[in-house]
């Protein structure tokens, strides 16, 4: 054993205690007491030889030692943590759960510092490389392994602006397939040292471009004159003002003289320069070179690098990536001419070595037929140049931003300019449209989700434009905050809210409300349609005891408000017997059942959209909030992390490519005979449950059906079929003799010949007038048809329909009709020719003349109503509002 004497830093619980382990290692290694770190093993009680005596005696002496090492090698405050362990074992296991947690919040924190490592410019390239390897040692310590490759690409990004260029070199180095973190410390330390080496001279020739091109700068002068010697003459550069030699132009005796021209030694590019200067105050003016008057063609996609120009110019208006047209002032050229300036903005140059460089406040000229880039617009960047053997190099301290290489006494930028985005991206945008369509309007964060999951067979899904039948259907105003609670599975807590109102249009179902239905777990959704709001209590009961079964779960609470269709006694027993809790609003609180009304709110919205872009009648909106339904359990939901509803609730991934868009013109196939067409136009409606099929309407049977078979037009919906059928119709009735006001002006007792004016009216092609009365939308809707599909319809085999009294189903006037039909006849044409007008209320028909035959006919209404027991008198209930009625 060697008699050096060794010593361990003692760790103070605030230093690197991975490193002050491995050197105690070391240490406890060099004096033979790494066995002793080992837990001793209880032997047996038997009687033991004087060997193994012997050697537990010389093991025990080693653990003290090793023990005593310890105890020496921390601070006072860690001892006091550790010393009622009798081992050195026990001691450093004490250690590792103070200072070296495995648990997972230390995991997160260390791997958080670790991806997000920057190397911070106050300290130097070692110390940023020391602290990276503490991070990886301190993962690996908690069982976290990072591969090599990993880390030499975290530590590669984590390097500053000015290693740019190594990064470049390391991630795009020819023949390079892996990258090892020796490799890129290496290369580090080595860029490290070239910036070393080059400080000064770089310095130094920045400094001496600066007292060259400073142009009366006195503080950059003077900072660049610290280090230069001062044994160079004045006299070797020529004044600017004069151009003699031996001062400089503030000590030149022409300066304040405004007459004095300067010579041909100096520019005459400088002395219009200052001109342009001068003139600044009342517009903005620029001065450019006369590398504006080149000939040659091909440099009309160049970037020309020139010190006479003020700014950055350009006649290409394709380049910018960000331009403000709204800029003025004007250019002066070399030959005194000047063109318009028509706007300021930003263009991106991609370098040869596909490095990019941002070129602001560049003015747009179209007169202009060269690209200039102004060198002195970027010295005052603070950029400086190299110029050697044809190439002109354009750096930021050490970094070089651009090369240029000369052409003809010209230098051209070697680099391309990215064409804006706005121009040289291609949207799809039709495509995005009509899915937008198909999924019943969905937003375009959904839409993305979607794409991203890979539901949808797209790559990216462009960008919408404002859709205004989503305005339509989802203008809303500002919503309360939300609130949320955690369930753990299926049916824990149902949301369940009533929409509708007597005034809203009978469904073809006949129904004006539907129940809505939202698991809080997985937020799934189901609606029921009602006539009448007593159904919601068997609605309740049918759902239930369906999703139950289909889950084998039971329903445990239900949120619903104090509307008397969930407040009854019926229903309340009913929760009661199978133990469902019930939540209720407080009054005139809805928000406290915000789910179910907020998705009330979202089915709405896409009813009204999809009804807004297919131009369905408003009759069609159950069949609109049956597909609306499908369609939200289809898209993702922010509330469950965006996951869709479907298959949150069922497990199994959403379908979405037989979706097609709601009220699109579509063709089922039939087979009604020989000569019949093979197939009946109709529209979608939406997908019905339990059936692999479509549901459509037919418009020409007016009537609903469900079929696999068919073809879709997704570009027309019902409204362009009307629109077309409107303007054929209109187009046949022109050019008809038809006049309606034959039959309203017509003096019917005038002894006129009734039989032959019918006749005649009779002789038009039959089409359905406009004098329908109210309550007759689907007709009017539908009714403006062709005569070949007037044809169709009536040949069909259908239920027998009876024409009115006075014509038969060919329009011929019918003479044989018994008594009865004549009184219908004749009180049709006084009904039409009169000026009888019916009271609209009870009031008017006590003030009517025939108030005598009115109150006999509500009598006779009262007894028929009452006889059949239509209703049941109740008291009024309180704080209710009574619903008027006929």
């Amino acid at each position: 054993m060697s008699s050096a004497r060794i010593e361990v830093e003692k760790f103070d619980g605030r230093s690197d205690y991975t490193l002050w382990k491995e050197k105690l290692m070391a240490h406890m290694d060099i004096l033979g007491l790494t066995e002793a770190l080992k837990e001793s093993q209880i032997l047996d009680s038997g009687p033991k030889e004087k060997e193994d005596q012997e050697k537990e005696v010389l093991m025990e002496e080693k653990r003290r030692k090793a023990r005593s090492t310890i105890v020496l090698s921390v601070s006072d405050q860690v001892l006091r943590k550790i010393k009622k362990e009798k081992t050195a074992a026990s001691m450093l296991s004490a250690l590792d759960k103070l200072y070296m947690s495995k648990a997972l919040p230390n995991r997160i924190y260390l791997k958080q510092k670790l991806y997000g490592f920057k190397m911070q410019e106050n300290l130097s390239v070692e110390g940023n490389i020391d602290e990276f390897l503490h991070l990886i040692a301190d993962l690996e310590n908690t069982n976290v392994v990072v591969s090599d490759e990993d880390q030499a690409i975290l530590l590669l990004m984590s390097l500053p602006r000015q290693f740019d260029l190594l990064k470049d070199t390391l991630k795009y180095g020819s023949g390079r397939t892996t990258l090892a973190l020796d490799e890129v410390i290496s290369a580090i330390y080595s860029k490290e040292l070239e910036f070393g080496s080059n400080k000064k001279s770089i310095k130094g020739q920045a400094e001496g471009l600066h007292v060259n091109e400073a142009r009366g700068r006195p503080e950059q002068r003077e900072k660049g004159n610290k280090n230069m010697s001062r044994s160079k003459p004045k006299n070797k550069k020529g004044c600017w003002i004069c151009g003699e030699e031996g001062h400089f132009k503030n000590n030149c005796p022409n300066k304040n003289k405004s007459s004095f021209k300067p010579n041909d030694q100096g520019s005459s590019s400088k002395g219009e320069a200052a001109m342009v200067q001068g003139n600044m105050s009342n517009a903005m003016g620029l001065f450019v070179s006369e590398a504006l008057h080149s000939t040659d063609v091909s440099l009309e996609n160049e970037w020309i690098m020139d010190t006479g120009c003020s700014y950055h110019m350009t006649h290409k208006k394709e380049w910018f990536e960000e331009l403000s047209e709204d800029a003025g002032g004007s250019v002066r050229m070399g030959n005194k001419t000047t063109s318009k300036v028509r706007g300021i903005g930003s263009i991106k140059i991609r370098n040869v070595d596909g490095s990019t460089v941002r070129l602001t406040h560049v003015r747009y000229i179209p007169d202009m037929d060269r690209n200039l880039l102004s060198m002195g617009t970027l010295e005052e960047q603070g950029c400086s140049f190299e110029s050697k053997d044809g190439v002109l190099l354009v750096k930021d301290q050490t970094k070089v931003l651009m090369v240029g290489r000369r052409h003809e006494k010209l230098y051209l930028l070697q680099g391309t300019p990215e064409c804006g985005q706005s121009l040289a991206v291609e949207r799809r945008r039709d495509d995005t449209v009509l899915w937008h369509q198909r999924l019943g309007h969905m937003s375009q964060k959904n839409m993305d989700l979607l794409v991203k999951k890979g539901f949808l067979d797209r790559k990216k899904v462009s960008t919408l434009e404002m859709c205004e039948d989503c305005v339509y259907g989802k203008a809303k105003r500002v919503s309360f905050g939300s609130a949320t609670h955690g369930t753990e599975d299926k049916l824990d807590y149902v949301h369940s809210d009533l929409w509708g109102a007597p005034s809203v249009p009978l469904s073809l179902g006949k129904c004006q409300y539907f129940i809505s239905f939202i698991d809080d777990y997985s937020r799934k959704t189901w609606v029921y349609f009602l006539k009448h709001k007593d159904e919601a209590f068997r609605a309740f009961i049918e759902w239930s005891a369906m999703v139950e079964n289909q889950t084998e779960r039971k329903i445990k609470i239900l949120r619903t408000d104090n509307g008397l269709e969930f407040c009854n006694q019926h229903f309340n027993n009913y929760c009661k017997k199978r133990g469902i809790v019930r939540h209720r609003t407080c009054a005139y609180t809805p928000q406290q059942n915000g789910v179910a009304e907020r998705m009330n709110r979202t089915i709405m919205e896409k009813v009204r959209s999809m009804l807004s872009d297919s131009g369905l009648p408003k009759t069609f909106w159950a069949e609109a909030t049956n597909t609306a339904v499908i369609l939200i359990n289809k898209t993702p939901s922010s509330v469950i992390n965006s996951e869709v509803p479907d298959k949150r609730w069922s497990g199994n991934f959403p379908v979405y490519s037989y979706l097609r868009r709601f009220g699109c013109v579509a063709f089922v196939h039939s087979d009604d005979g020989k000569l019949v067409p093979r197939a009946k136009k109709g529209v979608l409606l939406g997908y019905p449950t339990g059936v692999k099929g479509y549901k459509l309407w037919l418009l020409e049977e007016m009537k609903c059906m469900v079929s696999r078979n068919v073809q879709f037009q997704e570009n027309a919906v019902y409204k362009d079929v009307m629109q077309k059928s409107k303007e054929t119709t209109q187009e046949d009735a022109g050019s008809g003799s038809l006049d309606i006001d034959l039959v309203e002006t017509e003096d019917m007792s005038s002894g006129g010949d009734l039989s032959e004016e019918i006749v005649s009216l009779g002789d038009q092609s039959p089409t359905h007038s406009n004098q329908h009365s109210e309550g007759e939308e689907i007709s009017n809707e539908v009714s403006f048809e062709t005569p070949g599909s007037y044809q169709l319809v009536r040949d069909r085999e259908r239920r027998e329909t009876r024409a009115p009294r006075m014509f038969d189903v060919e329009g011929y006037y019918i003479d044989d009709t018994d008594d009865e039909e004549e009184l219908d006849a004749e009180a049709l044409i006084t009904t039409v020719d009169g000026d009888t007008i019916e009271p609209e209320n009870y009031q008017e028909a006590r003030r009517d003349a025939d108030w005598k035959f009115w109150k006999d006919g509500m009598g006779e209404e009262m007894d028929s109503l009452l006889k059949n027991h239509t209703w049941t008198a109740v008291a009024k209930p309180k704080e209710q509002r009574i619903i008027g009625c006929k």
